[in-house]
């Protein structure tokens, strides 16, 4: 009882200082300390270290349609002259910014955008939309992956890093102390290291997708804080000790894509009752490796590598293993509207799978009937 009374106190802690500044920042008053606005993959290890607050745009489109608001905002997005083609996660904030609205209130208005290309090449599009809305400035961080000799990746991403550095502390007005630094990439590291506990058991306890699609947000929010890899240590004790080994019977599937935002189990459970989720792709994304002799190394390493950033044939190969070690015999494998390249490499895993057209923001997307007879396909396929 006591450590669940801490896991809900630790939840409850960081939602609140990540959503301090919701609403009462956004119309106007100014908050207490330089705002940026990042995307996924940024390295707000050194916002951190510089006491800047930071949000994520895209975590928050997940919020909104959890909330059952998406649609709303996909229209007026629509109306303020945003395809409905373009990604969901970019309509459905911008349809929040216009009608000054959201579960959680808005967003305080950005110092600072900082966008990054190791996940996915429009969002500098999408920010450069954002840039002219705020009049503010616009920072892109370009990562190579792994197309350029490490050497020379690593110097070209280190005079990145340093320049953000620099214009960091012009903008807040503080300095950064190389120590904190290395203490808020130690902190990522452990809530990583924490993280990697509960994704391990997924393929041998009853753990349902849900709880891993929801409650991987503070390793993205919060990775840096140094409750998050304690809440991730109780979560995954409480999953070993309360969760029931899982049985025989079920088809065991893997997720291959995004979570569904707007339905409530994250995944389409009422359609899948043959089949049990054993793992995700997604719930690997944030594993970032913080590898590296010093601060600048262990960055590099960390964002330059990431999932979304690496070959098709790394990815492809990455995927067969998590597939494997999951015990998957097959895959419900989702092509988002809202991604316009193949991240998934679904075409060179060689399982049995229900490919789904889908978006993990628009609800009004998919052909349910249609997918529901590919998911029938798939149970007689695998029995």
């Amino acid at each position: 009882m006591g450590a669940n009374v801490e896991i809900l106190k630790t939840q409850a802690k960081l939602m609140k200082e990540y959503y301090k500044y919701f609403s009462k920042y956004s119309k106007g008053k100014e908050p207490d300390k330089k705002v940026a606005w990042v995307t996924a993959f940024t390295p707000v290890e050194i916002l951190e270290a510089l006491d800047i607050s930071y949000y994520y745009p895209e975590s928050y489109a997940a919020v909104i349609a959890a909330s059952g608001k998406e649609q709303d905002f996909l229209e007026t997005s629509q109306r303020d002259g945003l395809s409905l083609d373009c990604c969901s996660y970019s309509c459905c904030i911008q349809g929040s910014i216009c009608n000054a609205d959201g579960p959680r209130g808005t967003a305080p208005r950005p110092d600072v955008l900082i966008a990054t290309n190791n996940q996915c090449n429009t969002l500098p599009n999408w920010w450069n939309i954002l840039a002219e809305r705020y009049d503010v400035p616009l920072i892109v961080l370009d990562y190579p992956g792994e197309n350029v000799p490490r050497e020379m990746a690593e110097k070209y991403v280190y005079n990145q890093h340093k320049k953000l550095i620099k214009q960091m502390e012009e903008l807040s007005g503080n300095k950064l102390d190389m120590a904190i630094l290395e203490e808020k990439i130690s902190n990522s590291q452990k809530s990583v290291e924490a993280w990697e506990k509960i994704v391990e058991l997924m393929p041998e306890r009853q753990i349902e997708p849900t709880l891993l699609f929801d409650g991987i947000s503070f390793l993205i929010t919060s990775r840096c804080d140094e409750k998050t890899s304690r809440l991730y240590e109780l979560l995954a004790e409480d999953y070993s000790e309360n969760y029931p080994k899982r049985q025989e019977g079920k088809a065991k599937a893997f997720w291959l894509g995004y979570p569904l935002w707007y339905h409530e189990n994250r995944y389409l459970k009422e359609s899948l009752d043959s089949f049990e989720i054993v793992g995700s792709n997604y719930i690997t994304w944030w594993s970032l490796s913080y590898e590296g002799d010093d601060v600048f190394k262990k960055l590099f390493s960390a964002y330059n590598f990431t999932f979304l950033n690496l070959s098709q044939q790394e990815r492809t190969k990455r995927l067969v293993h998590l597939i494997e070690k999951s015990g998957a015999k097959c895959a419900i494998t989702l092509h988002n509207k809202s991604c316009k390249c193949d991240f998934v490499s679904a075409s060179e895993i060689k399982i049995p799978q229900a490919e789904l057209d889908i978006d993990m923001i628009d609800r009004n997307y998919m052909d349910m009937d249609r997918a529901k007879e590919k998911i029938g396909i798939l149970q007689d396929i695998v029995g």
